[in-house]
């Protein structure tokens, strides 16, 4: 498809579609530096772009019915947090001068930031701490022109160290996902839904929850346009089930380490206020997930649609395909590929041969707290 329809970068006529699919995020990167620096008479323009809708013939045909997937991991970054935390950095940095973001997050929201600063042309600092050393991101952040420091054993010594690096002069602490203009942004994956469904709602919406930061941004897109009928189903792995709990307790759950179904700490200790004030008010149905399903389905997702995401986006497609009678009820069903940057083809080897085995307990060289974050 044209690289300029349905989104606000410009088209390239007589590009070829085979060099868009092999640079596409580098084109994506350097489109969106040219369109944020002609946009004068767009006094916030957005740090991502719209994604294509697809209908997946193989998950349509497990669940008996049309299933779309909503493709953000398509996004600058390769994830959905382009755009409430390029959201938040345009803000940040047009509305009130900002000229240094300041991120804690060495996974995808670190991504995120480090993607918006090179777009918007500031400088960008990630903290890590001793636990990321190992973190493939920590070089793409480099990349991109990012500064990486490193402070403490983990992630809350560097969250820490980056609050304070944020409230110096000209600088500002992007957070992970709980901040209004994130959500606000967030939102804006239902508006392309509205738009690209011509107003008709889906029968659900299926998607992953970590912190809860894409979760309360599709409910305030789905009250924006008028679908706050449409059910939600929120997916979690067996270790990262904040918003069950909190759900099933009516009170957000005592901080603590949370991971992700292939073993890493995802940064956080909470999940959002604004995920449980969503959950409270709209068709918000809570779903766990086994870790292996989720391990599983990374390889599978790979396989059926030819895309890779890490296991925190496949919980959603893990329910998919382990569980379609639970969606066939609903007749079309959209599922949000939020993507993530913290995987690799021998990664995605490694979880299937674990999932096989029947189990997602972590090996001697992948132990929680050792690698990377998700946020």
């Amino acid at each position: 498809p044209d690289p300029g329809a349905k989104t606000n970068l410009p088209a390239r006529r007589g590009t070829s579609c085979a060099l868009i699919y092999l640079d596409l995020r580098v084109y994506m990167l350097l489109a969106l530096s040219a369109t944020l620096a002609s946009s004068a008479e767009a006094p916030v323009p957005d740090v991502h772009i719209h994604t294509p809708l697809l209908r997946s013939s193989k998950l349509s045909e497990r669940v008996g019915g049309p299933v779309y997937l909503k493709m953000d991991a398509l996004q600058p970054g390769g994830s959905f947090k382009a755009r409430g935390i390029g959201r938040l950095c345009t803000h940040l940095v047009r509305e009130r001068g900002v000229t240094r973001l300041v991120s804690s997050s060495c996974a995808n929201a670190g991504m995120a930031v480090a993607v918006a600063g090179r777009a918007l042309g500031v400088a960008t600092t990630i903290v890590a701490s001793d636990v990321d050393r190992g973190c493939r991101l920590l070089e793409s952040f480099r990349r991109l022109g990012a500064e990486v420091l490193l402070e403490g054993k983990e992630w809350n010594d560097a969250d820490a160290r980056a609050r304070a690096l944020g409230d110096e002069p000209a600088s500002a602490y992007v957070p992970m996902f709980d901040h209004p203009l994130i959500v606000d942004g967030h939102s804006s994956l239902v508006e392309e839904l509205f738009s690209d469904r011509n107003g008709e709602p889906p029968g659900c919406i299926v998607l992953s929850v970590g912190g809860g930061g894409l979760l309360s941004g599709v409910c305030e897109g789905l009250k924006r346009v008028g679908w706050g009928s449409v059910p939600v189903y929120a997916c979690q792995s067996e270790r990262c089930n904040l918003l069950d709990r909190a759900m099933a307790s009516g009170r957000t759950p005592t901080p603590t380490h949370i991971y992700s179904a292939d073993g890493h700490d995802l940064g956080t200790r909470a999940v959002a206020q604004a995920a449980l004030d969503c959950s409270a008010e709209l068709d918000v149905r809570s779903l766990l997930v086994s870790d292996s399903a989720t391990l599983a389905a990374v390889g599978e997702f790979l396989d059926d649609e030819r895309v890779m995401v890490e296991p925190l986006c496949a919980v959603a497609l893990a329910a998919l395909y382990t569980r379609p009678e639970l969606f066939r009820q609903h007749g079309s069903v959209v599922v949000v590929v939020c993507g993530g940057s913290l995987c690799s083809l021998d990664d995605v080897v490694a979880w299937r041969r674990r999932a096989e085995r029947g189990s997602a307990a972590t090996s001697d060289d992948d132990e929680p707290g050792h690698g990377h974050g998700e946020s």
